[in-house]
């Protein structure tokens, strides 16, 4: 679970800002006692968070700051971005470097992570273990500062201390986190494996963002479909059905895609012909499962698609809804948005409702759907037991605002100070009465978090001015 994200000199963000899932104290709600999980360490955390705000206040600068810093513990980035996605509005800021900082818990394990960049090169990192906050105990696991890595007393009774020095000092590059050196290859501590699984955990899901992993999988029979068709069946969008359609490779590509046709059956022997090189004297019944399993996903005139191979031929599977009163099926990109972009959350909220460990951050919740079927959605969560999950989104939908679902301290503003900087505040530091209607309040731009505009009517040109 997200504890705490803190940033400085990214985007809108200038100085440090901190972005929290604590609970207010004496003012937060005392509705949904639900909503609070003690960590083992002795922290509340919140399970849910709203954050509102007008355009280009810099909440989706906040979901791009912790996309960013996952992408760089995954070495995803170049770390070269930073100069450009620095604080631009003042110029002394060029030469400042850029920080990230988070405080998370998985598998009771309560981190509190942190990384510096300057220049496209990784200047300070540090790791700790808070083992329990009313005592202070916390455990250092490893800092940095440039290519010096100091390990603390979570490795001293490690035998392979010597040799895990020597392997990070020669490994380590001045643009690679210590996580993704060490993951997988520091056999006999558990730890940084188990910080780096934690950022999996951790799902960003954009406007634009497609689940493509989850359609294969749904593809492939991997994962069930059940929870997305009645998802979608319950939000009237027409739709009764999901249906795998299934058809022979020169079937589906025309003679002008035969590049991509022979592309993609050269892809899949190569995969399965690696996997088989991997096993040692496989039988029959395993090199069975090799075939069944392996595919080559595609994205095809908007069409999430898999290739596969069956007796020596090659079959393109995907997706087609189905709906009431006729037996056609339909291709996605014929559906609407808004059913689109549930068919995209369905994965989310079928892990945060019945999976543990998982947080979701998703940007424009609300993003083409009803604001009641957006409500319906955040309802399923709120009111669910989870286990250890959280839902942290920004809206401008002030139908999610209702005390039944969401408690004081889990709506949260943003503004854009004088000097072009963001600064975040939660509902809970102001004091409205318990029965006070919040949607009510928020437009009318008490608690801020909305834009003050102009006069729209100077945007009328005269035709024929006399």
């Amino acid at each position: 679970m997200l504890i705490r994200f803190t940033v400085s000199n990214f985007m809108s963000f200038k100085d440090e800002t901190e972005f929290n899932m604590l609970p207010a104290k004496g003012n937060g709600s005392r509705k949904l006692q639900n909503h609070i999980h003690k960590t083992k360490s002795g922290i509340e955390v919140l399970k849910t968070a709203a954050i509102y705000g007008a355009n280009a206040a810099g909440k989706s600068n906040l979901v791009k700051a912790i996309e960013y810093l996952k992408d760089i513990v995954f070495g995803y980035e170049t770390l070269l971005a930073p100069q450009s996605t620095r604080f631009r509005i003042d110029s002394a800021y060029t030469n400042k470097p850029t920080s990230f900082r988070i405080e998370y818990e998985y598998k009771n394990i309560h981190f509190d992570y942190a990384v510096e960049i300057h220049k496209g090169k990784i200047k300070q990192e540090w790791l700790y273990i808070i083992n329990s906050l009313k005592n202070d105990l916390e455990e250092l696991i490893y800092t940095r500062i440039d290519d010096a890595v100091t390990f603390g007393d979570a490795f001293k009774d490690s035998i392979d201390l010597a040799y895990i020095k020597r392997y990070v000092s020669k490994e380590l590059k001045d643009n690679q986190t210590v996580l993704q050196l060490c993951y997988g290859n520091i056999e006999d501590i558990d730890i940084l494996d188990n910080i780096y699984d934690a950022f999996t955990k951790l799902t960003i899901v954009m406007p634009d963002s497609k689940s493509h992993l989850y359609s294969h999988l749904v593809v492939t029979g991997l994962k069930s479909f059940e929870f997305a068709k009645n998802l979608l069946i319950n939000s009237k969008t027409g739709i009764n059905d999901l249906v795998v359609n299934e058809i022979e490779v020169n079937t589906f590509f025309s003679y002008s895609d035969e590049d991509i046709k022979k592309e993609l059956i050269d892809d899949l022997e190569s995969l399965i012909e690696s996997v088989i090189d991997d096993l040692k004297n496989p039988d029959e019944e395993q090199i069975k499962k090799v075939f069944d399993n392996a595919f080559v996903p595609f994205e095809y005139k908007s069409q999430i698609t898999i290739l596969k191979k069956k007796e020596e031929k090659y079959f393109v599977s995907f997706l087609k809804t189905k709906h009431f009163n006729t037996d056609d099926l339909f291709d996605f990109d014929e559906e609407s948005d808004g059913t689109n972009r549930l068919f995209q959350l369905s994965p989310a909220f079928e892990q945060l409702t019945v999976e543990g460990d998982v947080v979701y951050i998703i940007d424009e919740l609300e993003r083409s759907m009803h604001p009641l079927l957006a409500k319906e959605l955040l309802k399923l969560f709120s009111l669910t037991e989870t286990k250890n999950s959280q839902l942290i989104f920004t809206t401008h939908e002030s139908h999610l605002l209702d005390n039944e679902l969401l408690r004081r301290d889990e709506i949260w503003f943003t503004e854009k100070k004088d000097d072009g900087s963001t600064e975040f505040y939660p509902l809970s530091n102001f004091n409205p009465r318990g029965d006070k209607v919040l949607e009510r309040g928020y437009l009318e731009g008490r608690y801020g978090g909305i834009p003050y505009l102009g006069d729209f009517s100077k945007l009328i040109i005269e035709e024929n001015p006399e």
